[in-house]
C-alpha cells in the first residue's frame, strides 16, 4: 500500500472498498489503476482469500479486466487487516451506470447492444470457467462499459470472501445480493451460479425501459421462488414486438431454480442464438481465430526467448500456436538465460494446456516438457511453488487412460513433492505476497498434496500392466506417504493397490523399490495396512517380498528397501509368525552373507532377525 498514492474514493462495494490509485513518484508511470481493500477478519482468511485468487493475476483476455498485483497490508491507523486487489482502471463506467441511465429515459438498450455484450460475457464465462474460476459475484456494477458497446468482467470474488456470513449481514444491502443465484444464499458457489447471475443481469438491461428500480428488484428476488415471473415480463414487453422472444429462451435456460437445470458456458456456446451473439463479438469460439501467417510463424521459430512468451500471451486462444509454442520452448532449456524465466514457461504452458484441455497431443507435449523443466535442480525448488498441482491433477483426470500424459503428470508430481524436503503441515501460517511476475511466498499446501492421492491412484489402477506408467505413480505413492498426505481410509486400499503392482511388475527394480518404500510407510502407520499385506485375497505380500527379491538378489539398492519393508513387517506379531513359517529367517540370513560390506543392509536385517528370534 506504501507504493500506491490514492487520487480518489468510488462508491464502496458490498464487501469492500475502491480506489483510484497510481504508483508514487518514484515508480510512476502516470497511469491509474483500480484498488479493491477488502478487511479481512483475521489473518488466516486473509492469506486464503491471497491464495484464492492468484489465478486472477493470469487471466488474459479482451472482456476481462486485468490485475496488475494482490497483496495483504496491515492498517495501523484503525488496527485492521486488508486484502488488496490492483486491476486495471478503464477511465469509463461500469454497465450500472448505463442501464440507470436508460431507464430513467425509458429507453431502451439497442438489440446490437445486447447481442454483443452477451456474446462478450458467454466467452469471458467460457475462459475463466475452463480455468475453474469462478467469478461469484457478477451483477452490473462489476460489468465495465470500455466503449459503446464493449464490456468487460471486474472485480472477482473468492470463496473465502463470499463465505464470510457476518459480514453479509452487516454490510451486503438485500438489493445488492438481486443477482446472486438461489444457492448462493446458502454460500454454495459454482460455475453455474455465475450463469444464472448473467441471466439476470440481461434481464435487467432487457426490461429497463419498461420497470423501475424497485419493480426489477423485486422480480429478481421473486424468480429466486418461482421463474413464472419471466412470463409475466415477456407478455408486458412484448406489445406486439416478438424481437425478445430469442433472448427469453436464453433467459429461462440461464435461470433454473436448480444449478443442474442450467447450461454450462460451454454448452450455451453450442446454442444457435449465442452462437449468433458470438458472431456479433467477434469470439474465436465459433471458429473466427486469427490465422497464422507465415511471418508469425517465422517469428516464433527464429525469435528469442522473449518473443516466444510474449507470441504465447498475444496467441492464447489458438491451439496451433500454442502447440508450436510449447514445442519450441524445449529447444531452451539447456540455455542458463532460460533459468530466470522457467516460471514464466511453466505458467504459460499449464495456461496453454487449460484453454486447450481438448488437444490431446498439446497435453502430451506440456506434460513432458513440465517434467523437463522440474528435471533441472535450480528450477525445482520455486516452480513448486507456481501452482502446478491443481493443474496436473485435472489434467490426469481428464486423460487417465493416456499412458503418456500419465507418465508425464506423476513424473512431474513427484519431482513437486521430493523437491520441498521439509514437511509442509509444520510451516506456520503467514502473510503472503503476490504479484504479476509470480512471486509467491508460500509452501504446497498439504490440503492440496492430499487431493493428489486418489488421481496418483486412479493412474495406478489404470496402467497396473504398463511397467513405466505404474513405476513412476508409485514413486509419486511413496512421496505423498512420506509427506503424510494419506487418510486413513485410504492405507487399505493403497496397499492393496501397491501390493497389484509388485505382483504384476516383479522384474522393474525402481518399481520394487519405491513400492517397498511405501508400502513401509503405510505398514509404519497402520495395522490395517498391515493385515492386508498378509491376507490380501490375490496372495501374501510376504509371498511377494520373496519372488522381488529373487528378482533382483544382487542389486543392493533393491535389497536394501526390502529389508526397510521387512523391517517395518516384524512390528506385528501376526505377521511375524507368518515370515517365521515362509523361512524369511534363512532368507534373511543369506542376504547378510551376500552383502557384507554394506552397513545399511547389515544394520537392518540384523534388526529384523532380532525381532524374529524373539
Amino acid at each position: 500500500m506504501e507504493r500506491y498514492e490514492v487520487l480518489e474514493e468510488l462508491q464502496p462495494g458490498a464487501l469492500g472498498t475502491m480506489l483510484v490509485v497510481e504508483l508514487k513518484a518514484e515508480e510512476s508511470t502516470g497511469k491509474k489503476y483500480v484498488m479493491k481493500q477488502v478487511e479481512c477478519i483475521e489473518e488466516k482468511q486473509a492469506n486464503k482469500a491471497l491464495k484464492e485468487a492468484m489465478d486472477l493475476l493470469k487471466l488474459r483476455h479482451s472482456s476481462i479486466c486485468a490485475y496488475k498485483e494482490l497483496f495483504v497490508t496491515w492498517d495501523n491507523k484503525i488496527s485492521s487487516l486488508f486484502l488488496c486487489l490492483v486491476m486495471q482502471h478503464s477511465g469509463q463506467g461500469d454497465l450500472s451506470s448505463l442501464i440507470k441511465e436508460k431507464r430513467q429515459k425509458s429507453e431502451k438498450i439497442t438489440d446490437v447492444v445486447i447481442l454483443k455484450f452477451l456474446g462478450q460475457m458467454v466467452d469471458a464465462l467460457f475462459y475463466i470457467h475452463k480455468q475453474n474460476i469462478i467469478h461469484r459475484n457478477l451483477k452490473p456494477s462489476n460489468i465495465l462499459v470500455t466503449d459503446e458497446a464493449s464490456f468487460m468482467l471486474c472485480d472477482f470474488s473468492t470463496e473465502a470472501l463470499m463465505s464470510d456470513e457476518m459480514k453479509w449481514k452487516i454490510r451486503v444491502e438485500e438489493k445488492s445480493k438481486s443477482w446472486m443465484a438461489p444457492e448462493t444464499l446458502r454460500f454454495s458457489f459454482s460455475e453455474k451460479s455465475d450463469i444464472w447471475s448473467l441471466g439476470c443481469v440481461l434481464l435487467d438491461m432487457m426490461t429497463c425501459f419498461v420497470l423501475n428500480t424497485e419493480e426489477i428488484t423485486s422480480l429478481l428476488q421473486d424468480i429466486r421462488q418461482d421463474t413464472s415471473h419471466l412470463e409475466e415480463v415477456l407478455t408486458l414487453m412484448q406489445n406486439g414486438d416478438n424481437s425478445s422472444l430469442p433472448l427469453f429462451s436464453i433467459l429461462f435456460m440461464m435461470l433454473h431454480i436448480q444449478p443442474s437445470m442450467r447450461p454450462t458456458a460451454k454448452a450455451l456456446t453450442d446454442v444457435p442464438f449465442i452462437r449468433e451473439c458470438l458472431t456479433v463479438a467477434g469470439s474465436s469460439l465459433i471458429g473466427l481465430k486469427k490465422s497464422l501467417s507465415l511471418n508469425v510463424i517465422d517469428a516464433l521459430l527464429e525469435g528469442g526467448i522473449g518473443s516466444i512468451l510474449e507470441f504465447m500471451q498475444a496467441y492464447w486462444d489458438i491451439e496451433e500456436a500454442q502447440a508450436k509454442a510449447v514445442q519450441h520452448l524445449a529447444s531452451f532449456l539447456g540455455d542458463k538465460n532460460a533459468l530466470p524465466c522457467l516460471l514464466t514457461f511453466t505458467e504459460l504452458i499449464t495456461s496453454a494446456m487449460k484453454t486447450h484441455i481438448d488437444s490431446l497431443q498439446l497435453q502430451i507435449d506440456g506434460c513432458r516438457l513440465l517434467l523437463e523443466i522440474l528435471s533441472q535442480e535450480v528450477a525445482a525448488e520455486n516452480l513448486k511453488k507456481a501452482g502446478l498441482i491443481p493443474d496436473l491433477l485435472m489434467i490426469m483426470r481428464n486423460f487417465l487412460h493416456n499412458e503418456q500424459i500419465c507418465l508425464s503428470c506423476c513424473g512431474v508430481l513427484w519431482s513437486l513433492v521430493v523437491s520441498g524436503k521439509q514437511n509442509t503441515a509444520s510451516i506456520a501460517p503467514r502473510l503472503m505476497w503476490l504479484n504479476a511476475a509470480g512471486n509467491l511466498e508460500y509452501n504446497i499446501d498439504q490440503a492440496l498434496l492430499k487431493s493428489a492421492v486418489p488421481a496418483t491412484s486412479a493412474v495406478l489402477q489404470e496402467h497396473l500392466q504398463n511397467g513405466m506408467v505404474a513405476e513412476t505413480a508409485c514413486s509419486a505413492l511413496w512421496a505423498l506417504s512420506l509427506q503424510g498426505c494419506l487418510a486413513e481410509n485410504e492405507y487399505e486400499s493403497t496397499t492393496a493397490l501397491l501390493l497389484d503392482a509388485l505382483r504384476m511388475n516383479p522384474e522393474r527394480p525402481v518399481l520394487v523399490k519405491n513400492a517397498c518404500q511405501a508400502l513401509a510407510s503405510l505398514l509404519r502407520l497402520s495395522e490395517i495396512s498391515a493385515f492386508r499385506f498378509v491376507m490380501d485375497s490375490k496372495g501374501s505380500g510376504i509371498n511377494l517380498i520373496k519372488d522381488a527379491y529373487h528378482f533382483h538378489c544382487d542389486d543392493p539398492e533393491v535389497v536394501e528397501n526390502i529389508c526397510t519393508l521387512m523391517n517395518e513387517m516384524v512390528q506385528y506379531d501376526d505377521i511375524v509368525l507368518d515370515m517365521v513359517s515362509q523361512k524369511m529367517k534363512e532368507l534373511l540370513s543369506e542376504i547378510k552373507s551376500r552383502f557384507p560390506s554394506s552397513m545399511e543392509i547389515t544394520t537392518l536385517v540384523d534388526a529384523t532377525l532380532l525381532k524374529l528370534q524373539k
